[in-house]
């Protein structure tokens, strides 16, 4: 009898929430058997029997062993979609991009193993983060938000549209998410040192005050 996992995304309809709990349920027993034993050692079939469902299940949901590590990609960034539903709206926009930076950091933490497979993959497979897919558009869209609202406040500088500024702001935090992941820098450090450089970067010039502000985008 086949089983599912509790899916970490509440959202759309009853079948896509099944359809999302199957492949988390996959993607967990994956990343077991590829801690366990290596990625290259790992067959469908020992990943199907891991999580409870059918080897024709799999391949209805992924069709091949390396978009298993690709869904987390998904995972992980409807995962930042909900912490900044999370994010208290009390805060001003600055400090809910700080809280969301460093919840997204804790959770790459927390997950470091995981995500180590995801960057192998990406090495292996350049096109793999190519583009930017509906979830991930979801957070830039987002993050740009709250970066013009920051303008708007006179929290960051105006001589740059607010989505360059959430673009810029996205990479830095790439940065020190490959520092956490890779190298194994503690979260907190690498927050701490990031947003400092995203706090001078943001400020700059163009900052509330500065005659050479072009005004707000």
């Amino acid at each position: 009898m086949e089983n599912e996992a509790s899916s970490a995304t509440p959202r759309g309809t009853l079948r896509e929430r099944k359809n999302a709990a199957v492949k988390r349920a996959f993607f967990e027993a994956a990343a077991a058997l590829f801690r366990e034993k290596g990625y290259d050692a790992t067959s469908v079939d020992e990943i199907a029997e891991r999580a409870g469902y059918s080897r024709a299940t799999f391949f209805n949901h992924f069709g091949a062993k390396e978009r298993v590590i690709g869904y987390y990609h998904r995972f992980f960034a409807e995962r930042v979609e909900q912490l900044l539903d999370e994010v208290d709206p009390q805060a001003s926009p600055l400090e809910s991009i700080r809280r969301t930076l460093t919840a997204m950091v804790g959770e790459a933490e927390r997950r470091r193993e995981d995500l180590k497979f995801v960057y192998m993959h990406r090495a292996r497979d350049p096109n793999y983060l190519g583009g930017l897919s509906e979830a991930r558009r979801g957070i830039y869209e987002r993050m740009a938000a709250l970066v013009g609202e920051a303008q708007r406040r006179g929290e960051m500088r105006r001589d740059l549209s607010a989505k360059e500024l959430a673009a810029h702001i996205l990479s830095v935090y790439v940065g020190f998410m490959t520092a956490v992941i890779v190298d194994d820098t503690p979260g907190e450090l690498a927050v701490q040192s990031g947003w400092r450089f995203i706090l001078d970067g943001a400020r700059g010039s163009g900052a509330v005050g500065d005659s050479r502000s072009s005004g707000a985008t």
